[in-house]
């Protein structure tokens, strides 16, 4: 549930002009509902005649009163900009509360970036993306910037979900699939990567993520921002933006002019563990939304049909990979 605006209105007020960077009073003139992603609520704030974001944890408060899960993503968001400010490559961010005793939920305020979301993908965004993330992607060294290799990112996860999913009370997919996945994590263990130097990434590189500003093509919501390997950004921005054929070479091709060719090492090992994590995920995620486990499934307002299309283009993403057998079924059971 969205954040009633007269407890925004509140919260706002309640903040020294000092922690928004004002140096007079503060004046909230306006409180606007934007468009909001998977984890958070966004509402634009003019204040003092500038704009600013604030940003709000899609989840209610736990049985305790609290919210350990939206106060980690706030702090990582918080805690991640904060060490690439001096860089000027992510919009400031002024302000966080992770009690849940302002609003009923954790959030931060940002600077606001204005810009027209990205509907598709043209040669001249594409070329504009590989030179952010080359650049990105030379720097190495960030105090206080969390470090995640590849080797731990969701390891523990991938294997949970595959064990949850092949489990034979688990209804949601037949059975050939539950054996065929059964392979395809075998061929994902197996999977040897070469020690690496760790970048700065974004870590969630999509559509919802970039705009098109007066100033160019800009990257937005950084709460996954972390130092891990370069070519993990590259093979999540091929999955999630679904680039193939031309436009997986002209972004394969730009990004080489601006970097280092061993940052796009063993880039197919790197696209299969995320497929294949992805296509898990969405799995899980259908099974959550059929259960109604969480308050956080719930507040996103995603059908169970859209996981389902999900999977099944991941599939096909992981067959193109060779972890899964050709043209191999997936059934999502919907009861």
């Amino acid at each position: 549930m969205a954040e009633n605006v007269s407890r925004i209105r509140k919260a706002v007020n309640g903040i020294k002009s000092r922690q928004l960077d004002l140096n007079t009073p503060i004046k909230l003139q306006s409180i606007q509902p934007i468009t909001s992603g998977e984890t958070h609520y966004n509402y634009l704030l003019t204040i003092n005649d500038r704009k600013f974001l604030l940003r709000l944890t899609s989840v209610r408060k736990d049985d305790k009163g609290g919210n350990s899960w939206g106060a980690a993503r706030i702090d990582l968001e918080f805690n991640g900009i904060k060490s690439l400010e001096k860089l000027g490559i992510a919009p400031k961010v002024y302000y966080k509360d992770t009690s849940c005793k302002i609003l009923s939920k954790p959030f931060i305020i940002s600077e606001y970036v204005a810009g027209r979301p990205i509907t598709m993908m043209t040669e001249k965004d594409l070329k504009s993306l590989a030179l952010i993330l080359a650049e990105l992607h030379k720097i190495h060294n960030v105090k206080g910037l969390r470090r995640e290799p590849v080797k731990n990112y969701n390891r523990k996860y991938i294997e949970k979900r595959v064990d949850i999913i092949t489990d034979p009370d688990f209804k949601y997919v037949n059975n050939r699939f539950k054996a065929n996945l059964r392979e395809a994590y075998k061929r994902i263990k197996n999977i040897k990567l070469r020690r690496q130097r760790l970048s700065v990434i974004h870590g969630d590189v999509s559509k919802d993520n970039l705009l098109r500003t007066k100033n160019g093509l800009k990257l937005i919501d950084w709460e996954s921002v972390r130092l891990s390997e370069p070519q993990f950004e590259i093979a999540t921005a091929l999955e999630r933006l679904n680039l193939t054929g031309r436009k997986r070479r002209i972004l394969l091709s730009e990004y080489l002019k601006h970097s280092d060719k061993s940052n796009l090492e063993d880039l197919r090992e790197y696209e299969k563990i995320r497929c294949f994590d992805r296509l898990l995920w969405s799995i899980s995620e259908f099974a959550k939304l059929r259960q109604g486990i969480t308050e956080k499934e719930k507040a996103r307002h995603k059908s169970p049909s859209k996981y389902t299309a999900n999977a099944h283009r991941e599939l096909l993403r992981c067959e193109a990979l060779g972890l899964f057998p050709k043209q191999t079924v997936l059934i999502i059971c919907q009861k």
